[in-house]
């Protein structure tokens, strides 16, 4: 292989563009997969909490939709993590957090506005632009996408 053909990592190791357009792709079925997961979670919770309360006469509230959000945020935090490290991805001390962090907002637009499928294509892009931030080149393309997708869905939530 040539020099120009191989683009080195920022910690040092060698990646073909083959081997990061796996890793990319990866970690979009990974987000994919678990925003689906995700809002699954919550509405299995919300209608849990409905079949529950059908009966009441006044005021009911049960603890399954306080509790599907910290659930989901578990499941991906370990989710990303594990993937993640399978995928070879890192620092992934760098590329978790600002992906589970921030995902609610552009996922909770993308929700309200066209539903759950287009959820889970936004919940790709957003892993796949954050994790594109590992390698030097890409870096700019990865935090714009991000960047575009977190300022619309600031504008669609307002």
């Amino acid at each position: 292989m040539t020099a120009t053909s191989i683009q080195r990592n920022d910690d040092g190791t060698e990646h073909s563009a083959g081997k990061r357009a796996a890793r990319i792709a990866g970690a979009a079925g990974t987000g994919a997969a678990l925003t689906y997961l995700s809002f699954g979670l919550m509405d299995w919770a919300d209608r849990r909490d409905a079949r529950a309360c059908a009966n009441a006469p006044d005021f009911c509230m049960t603890l399954w939709p306080t509790l599907s959000l910290p659930a989901a945020l578990v499941v991906a935090l370990v989710g990303l993590t594990v993937m993640y490290k399978l995928l070879g991805i890192r620092p992934r001390l760098a590329v978790v957090p600002p992906t589970l962090l921030l995902a609610p907002f552009p996922l909770a637009a993308a929700m309200d506005t066209a539903g759950l499928w287009p959820a889970v294509v936004v919940g790709a892009i957003w892993s796949a632009a954050l994790a594109l931030t590992v390698w030097r080149p890409y870096r700019i393309l990865g935090l714009s996408t991000a960047a575009t997708l977190l300022l619309a869905s600031f504008v669609v939530i307002h």
